[in-house]
């Protein structure tokens, strides 16, 4: 599969200009990471790849896309089973693959037991996960993640980010990730992008070796990385 590519990007929200003539190259099955201020056109940049707001300019190497948004929208008449089943369906027409595939991504995220529960019967922290599920279950190519765990408390937080680690070992997306939060950037992130200005730019590009399973956030190793990061959000 081709890298995804955006060529020669101009988006704009009414006279605002947020991008012009951007241009980005992402990495297949790795994990990106988009660190910036408010307002700096992460989310736009979500948008684009996504084909959901007017642009100019050319995205390449997209494929099927799989979103998880800030919040869940999930649909709140029907099970969790049946959101995830409703995802599937047009895919995989075997009742008891869809439902083998459900049930192991479920214990995979330690919500098995939700299945049958209307969305507005769990927490936010389960329904955080279920939007996980989805996402991971589509069968896509490119999967975007808008602040998807901005609410979490620390502890829960930890623990998805070592289950998004397994999911995505096992079924490698291209995955454009937005964060405020560094520490999130470095336990996930294969490389970290710095977005700031008006047109927006790159004005810093982090790469990290490290196997994602072997990060702990206290780890001197990602140390030198932090500070780039830092510096760069500093100045923007």
């Amino acid at each position: 599969m081709t890298n995804l590519q955006i060529k020669n990007l101009t988006a704009k929200y009414e006279d605002k200009i947020i991008f012009e003539n951007f241009n980005c190259n992402f990495d297949d099955g790795k994990v990106t990471v988009l660190l910036g201020g408010s307002g700096t056109g992460k989310t736009t940049l979500l948008s684009v790849i996504a084909n959901t707001i007017k642009y100019e300019g050319e995205i390449q190497g997209v494929g099927e896309v799989s979103y998880v948004f800030q919040s869940e929208r999930l649909i709140p008449t029907i099970s969790i089973y049946k959101n995830l089943d409703l995802v599937i369906k047009r895919f995989y027409k075997d009742k008891k693959e869809r439902e083998a595939q459900i049930v192991k991504i479920l214990n995979d995220l330690e919500i098995e037991e939700c299945k049958n529960q209307l969305p507005t019967e769990i927490s936010g922290g389960q329904a955080k996960r279920v939007s996980l599920a989805r996402a991971f279950l589509y069968p896509s190519q490119t999967l975007l993640m808008d602040e998807p765990f901005s609410s979490l408390d620390i502890a829960l937080k930890s623990r998805i980010c070592k289950v998004f680690d397994k999911l995505e070992s096992e079924s490698p997306k291209t995955v454009l990730y937005v964060t405020h939060s560094i520490d999130e950037a470095l336990l996930l992130g294969d490389r970290i992008l710095v977005i700031d200005g008006r047109p927006a730019q790159i004005v810093a590009d982090v790469r990290i070796e490290a196997p994602r399973n072997e990060r702990d956030i206290s780890d001197e190793n990602l140390g030198e990385e932090r500070k780039q990061l830092l510096s760069a959000l500093v100045k923007s």
